[in-house]
């Protein structure tokens, strides 16, 4: 077992990564306000994009999960990460750990990091929330889409889900919002007010077939397809 996992996890992508490509990409980032459905947005676009030649994919706890398997963890006990729980002591970590060395809060967000900016490498990938814009930010070849819409709007779409039927729709929003900045915040290093994405869009105002129209017309225009 290597001393230092970050180092392995460096050489592993190194052999994968680095021949491939002389550029990364293209890649979408999605940031989404909750009740907004991105998963479900991103699902359509990538199969609307792979319309353009090149087969699209689209990940979001794909990324827990290929973290979890880099550190030889289970996806249990890096999700505080992705829920903003933050650790201050060790010994709580070590707690939670089955082998014989931590991981801590660094190393964890470290793996997520490479794994995200791995997906992104590759290309022809959608990143569905977990900090993509804040990792790949400074990357070449990628569009970073935020989406939203009203508060009502949101509860509303929620409650028109089965799997909410017996949550309170607005308290939920409000405790998954704030994590979701939370997380940004945590790895790109600055407010969330800070951060710029390309392309904001207000789901309410738009169907989802608008949404894929527009992304596409702005993918082109940036000339990633």
């Amino acid at each position: 077992m290597p001393n230092d996992l970050l180092t392995y996890f460096e050489k592993r992508f190194a052999t994968e990564k680095m021949p491939a490509k002389k550029e990364p990409g293209p890649f979408i980032t999605i940031s989404r306000e909750t009740g907004c459905n991105g998963t479900a947005i991103a699902r359509d676009l990538a199969k609307a994009l792979s319309a353009y030649g090149k087969t699209w994919h689209f990940v979001n706890k794909e990324v827990l999960e290929e973290s979890a398997r880099t550190l030889n963890l289970d996806e249990s006990k890096i999700n505080y990460v992705f829920d903003s729980k933050a650790k201050t002591h060790i010994d709580e970590i070590l707690g939670a750990l089955s082998n014989r060395y931590y991981k801590n809060d660094k190393m964890v967000r470290k793996a997520i990091s490479m794994v995200l900016c791995h997906f992104a490498q590759e290309g022809n990938m959608i990143i569905v929330g977990r900090a993509g814009v804040a990792v790949t930010r400074d990357m070449a070849r990628g569009l970073h889409l935020r989406f939203v819409a009203p508060y009502d709007w949101r509860v509303n779409s929620l409650n028109r889900r089965k799997a909410f039927e017996n949550i309170n729709t607005g308290l939920f929003i409000k405790e998954h919002d704030l994590k979701k900045k939370k997380l940004i915040e945590q790895f790109y290093g600055k407010k969330f007010d800070e951060i710029y994405f390309d392309l904001t869009l207000n789901t309410e105002a738009f169907s989802r077939n608008q949404i894929i129209s527009i992304v596409i017309e702005a993918m082109k225009l940036r000339s990633l397809i």
